[in-house]
């Protein structure tokens, strides 16, 4: 079963700020934003901050697309 939106965002949220602060602590490091990529850890957190945002746009998608459809399988049921 899906997850409800609110928990999704509230997950992003939190996978977002743990990549801030890593991408904090690489910046202390001197390290450049071009380079953040070449970085394991910082590839980790912000896979899993893309993974979650697909999951909600693809939440969205099948809500969206449920409620266009239900109004077309109620006028073929009459």
């Amino acid at each position: 079963m899906p997850l409800k939106s609110d928990r999704l965002e509230r997950s992003l949220k939190l996978a977002e700020n743990t990549r801030d602060l890593w991408q904090k602590d690489l910046e202390s490091r001197s390290v450049k934003a071009e380079e953040f990529r070449r970085d394991p850890r910082w590839r980790s957190l912000n896979a899993a901050c893309r993974d979650i945002q697909t999951r909600m746009d693809a939440a969205k998608d099948l809500t969206e697309r449920g409620q266009r459809e239900t109004p077309a399988e109620e006028s073929d049921q009459e």
